[in-house]
């Protein structure tokens, strides 16, 4: 039954022209149905009955929620009906081919699968270069190998993008170029007659050369690019000689974290040019203490603005992102001092453990290699 509303003077208000278009052309649909059916069961061979019934719509209007749509779906799978719908169809127990139904065209494909990343992801390991970071490298370089195992044994195309990235802008160690030509006493093996390139010495550029205490102070074999890939001929020892940024500098870990994400970087010509990639799946590790609001050598700007950069770096999509990080502080997220937790834990795909008193980092990375290979079956490219 249609239900005219009733305007606001007092009076019924017309039916629009749509409608009542259709309540003529209903009203001679029985005009002409109820002679033809008459001479139908005059003419059949049997006495076959046939039960017609009103269910409710069998699609869903955009503004239909998706209660009313399985409602409806459930209604009309079991032959029962809504008595005010205006189409007919068949009850159960009636053959459909029977029946006259509506050429639809043919219905839409869905896939149901988000395709998934596909194995491409680009790893960005933010490391602190504090003087409390030599057991954590070497923690981190031990862990390495059995990580990248793990995630390449789920997906037969392997492609990823691997850069570490320090929380110290400057190359040199100034208390060993003062001893040089001499050993330095800090790091015997400081290369004294070594120049730092412009990304050297930039903010958030990927390692490749680290020099002084606690690093390999050797360049660690990365003739193009700042980032290791697929193709990398010893992924596990380029990125042991990588990882060891050493124990020299300021733990600016969010100013390297805004960085590492920017366009300046990322674009054309950019120190980073061509590591995140717009279909691929980011996963951020950040090792080191906390990196505080106040102090000598703290990051520039808010949790939320370093969130952000990595955000605006994926494009908003959230699903392509996967943070992670062992970060030291006490009571870690619960104050504005804890920029890096609260950063971190900010992302619906995230593992945070204490930098202080974490037992294994093999047990911390079996977990992220989990949320990475959990987040790449879910990812949907923006």
């Amino acid at each position: 039954m249609n239900r005219w509303h009733i305007s606001g003077t007092g009076g019924p208000s017309w039916p629009p022209r749509e409608v009542a278009l259709h309540s003529a052309m209903m009203a001679l649909a029985r005009n002409v149905a109820a002679p033809l059916l008459a001479l139908l069961a005059c003419n059949s061979p049997g006495a076959t009955s046939t039960s017609f019934t009103t269910p409710g719509p069998t699609t869903v209007a955009p503004e239909t929620t998706a209660a009313d749509s399985s409602s409806t779906g459930s209604s009309s799978s079991s032959g029962s009906s809504s008595s005010d719908g205006d189409s007919a169809v068949v009850s159960s127990g009636t053959s459909t081919d029977d029946v006259m139904r509506l050429d639809m065209g043919p219905q839409p494909d869905f896939d149901p699968d988000p395709p998934g990343c596909q194995g491409k992801i680009d790893f960005l390991f933010l490391l602190s270069r504090s003087g409390t970071m030599w057991e954590a490298q070497e923690q981190l370089v031990a862990a390495f190998p059995k990580f990248i195992d793990t995630i390449q044994s789920h997906f037969a195309d392997f492609d990823v993008h691997i850069m570490v990235v320090d929380s110290e802008s400057k190359w040199k160690v100034e208390v060993c170029d003062d001893q040089c030509p001499d050993p330095c006493d800090v790091a015997p093996t400081y290369p004294c007659d070594a120049e730092p390139t412009e990304c050297d010495n930039t903010m958030g550029a990927g390692t490749v050369f680290n020099a002084g205490p606690y690093t390999d102070n050797v360049p660690c074999g990365l003739d193009t690019g700042r980032y290791l890939t697929t193709d990398t001929p010893d992924i596990p020892g380029t990125f042991a000689c990588l990882a060891r940024v050493g124990t020299y500098g300021y733990n600016k870990t969010g100013d390297g974290l805004v960085a590492a994400m920017s366009t300046k970087l990322n674009g054309p010509g950019g120190c980073n040019e061509g590591f995140i990639r717009d279909d691929a799946l980011l996963v951020l590790m950040m090792i080191g203490p906390e990196d505080p609001t106040f102090g000598p050598g703290v990051s520039k700007g808010t949790w939320q603005s370093w969130r952000q950069a990595v955000v605006d770096a994926k494009h908003d999509n959230l699903s392509a992102i996967v943070a992670a990080g062992i970060i030291g502080g006490e009571g870690c997220g619960t104050s504005d001092q804890h920029r890096l937790c609260k950063t971190i834990l900010s992302f619906p795909s995230n593992l945070l453990e204490s930098f202080d008193s974490v037992v294994s980092y093999d047990i911390v990375f079996d977990g992220a290699a989990e949320l990475a290979i959990d987040a790449c079956s879910l990812y949907v490219p923006g």
